[in-house]
């Protein structure tokens, strides 16, 4: 779409006069009477940088309402571009490379996690108005709309590597909000980075442990709470894998970002009219026709959790995370949501059980970036019950400054499935060492 800002009508002088001369007001104006009248337009250019439909656009409003002030065109239409294509305020927390997390409360309460800690900062917007409509355009530019009939909405940047929520009225009481999660793709892109970089995730008996067990075909669940560093360990299991083993990974919003170079990367598809839209249980199911080694699920939330456990049951190798307080809780967690599958709620938990213990290998338990427990999954018939062999544990020693301080301690040895594929895959596991 091509719009000529000279073919354009000229607005009442009256309502010219009503803005203030200050450029900032102007922006604002302008960035709000973009979103509001041409946002259907902009939904999927903006996301592919088309800067000549917003850069028209904003000399059209000039030109309509503006024309009679003295105003430095190229920088008012600087000025908005890089607030469209930028973040704004954020921007500079965004580049800075120890910032993992922005949370805005309302227009003048910005916080940041800075190595784990959250910290208050100076920065705020002009008023209520402009933060608004600022949240309104960071939805927009990442192919997503937000309004009173969908007033909470998750989507995520692909460029910049961020996963964006917003909550507007009639859902927010007080205020909207915006909470990003920023991926240093690029910081933790192996198993090496992690094991020597300043978070010390896990030491080097877990190190050689893990590399063992994805090089072993186990599948492997990664459990904690928000921002405890699942994603960061996924990424860096599958970016450990040969480049020979073929991946697919379904998310809801994109957050992997994984630099193998045989994986296949998709995200959930909303927003649409109901049948349009694709979930993440079926983009789960279809990785079992599509010639995977492995099938990774960055979240399990719902009906997913029966459509991977399926899909590793069949010789599929499985990886995925998880939300839960502990290793062993994550069972029950998984059966919860399988049950959200409608052929899996007439299914008793412990048939759920006997299929976890009958596919899933190992549980990797986070917190506070740090590998708490590794737990060995399997089922006894005898007992006729699922069953755990812990491996490792962190003795936490110190909580201070949003930091875990401990040591690291291994428990036992894998005894039973795990033990078996490591055996097994013996001789694969040298012939990749000595290549390394």
């Amino acid at each position: 779409m091509i719009i000529n800002p000279l073919n354009t009508k000229r607005e009442d002088k009256m309502e010219t006069d009503k803005i203030s001369l200050n450029n900032n007001n102007i922006v604002n104006d302008i960035i709000e009477y973009i979103i509001n009248n041409h946002s259907s337009t902009l939904a999927e250019n903006l996301s592919k940088e088309n800067r000549k439909i917003v850069e028209n656009l904003v000399k059209e409003r000039l030109i309509n309402k503006y024309i009679n002030l003295d105003i430095d065109v190229e920088k008012v239409v600087k000025l908005v571009l890089d607030r469209f294509f930028g973040y704004y305020i954020l921007q500079k927390y965004i580049d800075d490379v120890f910032i993992t997390d922005i949370r805005v409360i309302n227009y003048k309460n910005i916080f940041v996690k800075q190595k784990g800690v959250w910290i208050k900062t100076e920065e705020r917007f002009q008023d209520e108005k402009e933060y608004l409509n600022f949240v309104r355009n960071c939805i927009l530019k990442n192919g997503g709309k937000i309004n009173n009939e969908k007033p909470i909405v998750v989507v995520s940047d692909k460029e910049k590597n961020l996963r964006i929520e917003a909550g507007i009225d009639p859902v927010n009481v007080l205020s909207p909000n915006l909470v990003i999660r920023i991926h240093r793709v690029n910081n933790n892109e192996n198993l090496e980075s992690l094991l020597f970089n300043d978070s010390y995730m896990f030491n080097f008996q877990i190190y050689s442990f893990l590399f063992y067990a994805i090089n072993s075909g186990c599948n492997i669940i990664i459990s904690g709470k928000g921002a405890s560093g699942k994603t960061t360990l996924l990424r860096s299991l599958i970016n450990k894998l040969p480049d020979n083993i073929s991946i697919t990974s379904n998310e809801e919003t994109a957050e992997i970002f994984s630099n193998h170079p045989n994986i296949i990367q998709r995200e959930i598809l909303q927003n649409r009219i109901n049948d349009k839209n694709i979930t993440l249980e079926q983009l789960t199911k279809e990785c079992l026709v599509m010639s995977n080694d492995v099938i990774v699920v960055g979240e399990i939330k719902g009906a997913e959790a029966l459509s991977f456990l399926d899909a590793i049951s069949t010789g599929h190798v499985g990886y995925a995370t998880i939300h839960s307080n502990n290793a062993e809780n994550t069972i029950n967690r998984l059966c919860l949501l399988m049950k959200k599958d409608k052929q899996a709620s007439m299914y008793t938990t412990e048939y759920l059980e006997k299929i976890i213990g009958n596919t899933l290998d190992i549980i990797i338990h986070m917190n506070n970036f740090k590998i708490v427990d590794i737990i060995e999954v399997y089922y006894d018939d005898k007992k006729e019950k699922i069953c755990f062999n812990q491996l490792y544990t962190f003795q936490k020693e110190e909580y201070y400054n949003g930091c875990l301080y401990g040591s690291f301690q291994k428990v036992n040895n894998p005894k039973y499935r795990v033990k078996e594929k490591i055996k097994l895959n013996k001789n694969e596991i040298e012939r990749i060492l000595n290549i390394c």
